[in-house]
């Protein structure tokens, strides 16, 4: 089973990902939202958020993701309802580009939170070919 911290920010979305509710510490950015389809508001987000959200449904199991959008590195724990999704969001890092100090400070902590999360998350290796490919 998958833990989700407290305190973890969260939205809840009924069977076409329109928005049902919101988190209190997310009403201010996304009140606004509830009652619109989420990809109306972040259609860009679909093909980064969209393969956990799919994944959830379909298996009925708890899906864990990171994921890098919009200049910042977030956890997402999409958890599976009869009725719809609550999507679990942490958000590990953010991309700061005040200045060039910043922006590599920034680009080490996106790195080792990626690294932290993307070690378990790796593919195994493929199997080593002699054969190019097609």
């Amino acid at each position: 089973m998958v833990e989700t911290p407290a305190g973890t920010s969260y939205i809840v979305l009924d069977g076409e990902d329109r928005v049902v509710h919101v988190s209190p510490d997310l009403r201010e950015p996304l009140g606004r939202w509830v009652g619109h389809v989420l990809w109306d508001h972040l259609p860009e987000a679909k093909s980064v958020y969209g393969p956990c959200f799919t994944e959830a449904r379909s298996t009925g199991h708890t899906v864990e993701s990171v994921v890098f959008y919009a200049g910042r590195v977030k956890r997402l724990v999409a958890i599976p309802a009869e009725d719809g999704l609550a999507v679990h969001v942490e958000r590990l890092a953010e991309l700061d580009v005040t200045n060039l100090g910043t922006l590599a400070k920034s680009l080490r902590q996106i790195e080792a939170a990626l690294g932290a999360r993307g070690l378990a998350q790796l593919d195994p290796p493929a199997h080593e070919s002699r054969q190019a490919p097609p």
